[in-house]
């Protein structure tokens, strides 16, 4: 039995909520999400142990996560980096936005280029299922090899002035990735002790997103 917070309760959300309640009967979820239509999708699953907060996701996180919080695992299903808007959000002192250097977009076959100076990366240079069982060798997909995961190569990078803190994403269902929320608080109270510029990813094996920060 685990406890879980999903943030977000559109397809993906939803999706994750049903995978992981099929196969942890005795779970309980927290669903957060700013759209009450969302959540009202989410109510007529009508599955156990499930409850939901209106309110936007980071704000939300950025007011209730703390040393004794009750979650096992985070379920980031919104469409922003949540490690590092989080830590913009509160936890950081003195830290503001960087953009990510551009030897970042060679790390993949694809890669591209948000608003926020921040990289994505994908091993995959195609549409992956949304249910992929994450292979720890071989891509299920194309065959090609996996054996060395992005977030581990993410956290072994050099790059001359940047540090690099990588969140690794496990899978916990099918096509499902979370980590533990105490992980970023961890994150944040290192990078208090620092000062420069980091890189903070969030990867699974084979996807990511990189934004910088600087102190």
């Amino acid at each position: 039995m685990a406890s879980y917070l999903i943030l977000g309760a559109g397809k993906f959300g939803r999706l994750a909520l049903k995978r992981l309640a099929r196969q942890d009967a005795a779970a309980t979820f927290l669903v957060v999400d700013r759209n009450p239509s969302a959540l009202a999708a989410v109510r007529a699953l009508e599955l156990p142990r499930v409850s939901g907060v209106v309110a936007e996701a980071i704000a939300f996180l950025a007011a209730n996560l703390r040393q004794d919080s009750p979650w096992d695992w985070l379920i980031p299903m919104v469409p922003v980096h949540v490690a590092w808007a989080w830590l913009l959000a509160g936890p950081l002192q003195g830290w503001e936005e960087a953009a990510a250097p551009a030897e970042m977009e060679d790390l993949g076959p694809w890669s591209g280029w948000g608003s926020e100076g921040q990289v994505y990366l994908s091993r995959a240079a195609y549409l992956c299922p949304d249910d992929c069982p994450e292979s720890d060798s071989v891509c299920p997909v194309s065959g090609e090899s996996r054996e060395v995961a992005l977030y581990a190569e993410l956290a072994a990078l050099k790059l001359p002035g940047w540090n690099i803190r990588v969140v690794a994403s496990r899978q916990l269902a099918p096509g499902v990735g979370g980590y533990p929320p105490q992980e970023l608080l961890a994150l944040a109270r290192e990078l208090n002790g620092m000062s420069g510029r980091v890189l903070i990813a969030t990867a699974c094996r084979c996807h990511g997103v990189v934004h910088g920060l600087q102190r």
